[in-house]
């Protein structure tokens, strides 16, 4: 074979290569350039629920973080209805470039078990990027309750007397779910509209425990009214250290729930945008006062990154997903 002859039959396949190198710079180049231009605009954070939520709350702590690390205005917008899922719905559906993001809570990523019928996939519809806090359920009693902890409760369930605990959220209702199961008891479960309710409810004597939210809980420890007996965190909590855990109460028996709150970007984010974004958010809660208000806001500091928040949201799911429907919470 002579060489012009070779020349000839290699050529276009040299043309396919190279064309084939060509189309793969060029679909690569935008997102490394958007990833190394980020952000140029301002960014969005949704908060899924009204001002005033812990959620809210939260949003608005960090979003001015985000603003001051990555020297970029930082939006924070309410689009609360639906246990959340309004909020959802619009930032699954934003283009995935990192300028709109979910500020989320773990209701809000098993809504498969809460809503029949959804316009977004609650997992696969997003790409997590950063785990910020979490919260925890907090059983209250009255301080005139003969129920000094949760040893008593659960005799006084297991002795065949009412024993009525109410709730103001799906959180709470799925931690009585968790409380039930560990401690083998049927209290009477009581549905409220909200946490202030059912706290209105326990100080006129007509349930004998409410489960509400730990920062609802520790104002109520702090007025003296009301007496906490438990929390569902793993852990205790700072804002009351003194509170026993039900993990601790009923050791081995997976006895923990936490309600983490994350950020979530649509599916499809660039990886090399999120990665900005999660160590923009991690730089932010390692700041002093960042901490200091999340402790007033009765929320520990979670900092998880993307791939950590990926394995805790694959973990947690299931268990939430199992509590909702021992709680009886049937889809809408």
């Amino acid at each position: 074979m002579t060489k012009t002859l070779r020349d000839n039959l290699l050529t276009p396949i040299k043309k396919t290569w190279l064309g084939a190198a060509i189309l793969a710079a060029s679909v690569c180049a935008p997102s490394l350039t958007q990833a190394q231009d980020f952000p140029s605009k301002p960014i969005v954070l949704v908060a899924p629920f009204p001002a005033g939520s812990v959620t809210d709350n939260v949003t608005r702590l960090i979003g001015q973080g985000l603003q001051d690390v990555l020297g970029q205005t930082v939006v924070v917008e309410n689009r609360a209805g639906a246990q959340g899922t309004v909020g959802a719905a619009y930032v699954a559906r934003a283009k995935p470039d990192g300028y709109t993001l979910l500020v989320g809570s773990s209701v809000m990523f098993v809504a498969k078990s809460l809503y029949k019928s959804l316009p977004y996939d609650p997992t696969d519809g997003f790409q997590p990027v950063a785990g910020i806090g979490s919260t925890s359920m907090m059983f209250m009693v009255s301080e005139t309750s003969p129920i000094k902890s949760i040893a008593d409760l659960t005799k006084a369930a297991k002795s065949g007397g009412s024993v009525t605990i109410g709730f103001g959220s799906p959180s709470g209702q799925v931690a009585l779910a968790l409380y039930a199961s560990v401690a083998k008891v049927n209290p009477v479960p009581v549905s409220y509209r909200g946490i202030p309710q059912a706290l209105t409810d326990l100080a006129g004597g007509h349930v004998g425990v409410a489960i509400v939210d730990i920062g609802s809980g520790v104002a109520q420890l702090n007025t003296g009214r009301m007496r906490p007996i438990a929390i569902s965190a793993r852990a205790r909590s700072a804002a009351a250290p003194d509170v026993p855990t039900l993990e601790e109460i009923f050791p081995g028996a997976g006895g923990s729930l936490e309600t983490i709150i994350a950020i979530v970007a649509p599916a499809h984010t660039p990886q090399a945008v999120v990665d900005r974004l999660d160590n923009a958010f991690r730089t932010v809660l390692a700041k002093p006062e960042v901490k200091a208000r999340f402790a007033t806001l009765s929320t520990a500091v979670m900092p998880l990154s993307s791939s950590e928040l990926t394995q805790r949201l694959k973990t947690d799911n299931p268990k939430w997903d199992a509590l909702i429907k021992k709680a009886g919470i049937e889809q809408q």
